[in-house]
C-alpha cells in the first residue's frame, strides 16, 4: 500500500505546496514583502498555495465561517473547474484536464489540522463533510 501511495506522488505534491504556502507567508509575515502567486494555467496550483497561506496567516480562515468564506472565495469565485478536475461531467474531453487540486488542498488542511488541531475550529469530520 506504501509503494502504491509512493507511486501517485500524492505526498510529494503536498509537501511541495505547503513548503510554497509557508515560503509566502514567511515572506509576508515576517519580511512584509508583498507576494505575486501564479501558476502556469492560474487555475490549479494559484488557488492551492494561497488559500494554505491564507490559513497560516490568518486565524479567522481556521474558524467555520472562514473556512467557508476562504472556499468561496478563492476557490468558488475564483472560477476552479470543479468538473473538469474531478472528472464528474458527462462527457469528459479531455482526460488530462483531470487532476485532483481541490481534494490535494483539503488533504494539506487536514495536515495542519492534525499537526495543530488546538488553532483551528473545526475538525476533520467537517473537511469531510
Amino acid at each position: 500500500w506504501l509503494s502504491a501511495l509512493e507511486s501517485t506522488k500524492w505526498l510529494q505534491h503536498l509537501s511541495v505546496m505547503l513548503k510554497a504556502a509557508v515560503l509566502v507567508s514567511s515572506a509576508v509575515d515576517r519580511e512584509g514583502r508583498p507576494v505575486l502567486v501564479h501558476c502556469s494555467d492560474g487555475w490549479d496550483r494559484t488557488p492551492q498555495i494561497v488559500a494554505l497561506a491564507k490559513i497560516l496567516l490568518d486565524p479567522y480562515y481556521r474558524t467555520m465561517e472562514g473556512f467557508h468564506v476562504l472556499v468561496e472565495s478563492d476557490w468558488l469565485d475564483f472560477g476552479h473547474k470543479f468538473g473538469d478536475r474531478c472528472g464528474h461531467r458527462e462527457k469528459v474531453e479531455d482526460q488530462n484536464e483531470q487532476c485532483p487540486v481541490f481534494l490535494q488542498w483539503l488533504d494539506a488542511v487536514h495536515q495542519l489540522l492534525k499537526q495543530f488541531p488546538c488553532l483551528f475550529e473545526f475538525n476533520e469530520a467537517f473537511l469531510v463533510r
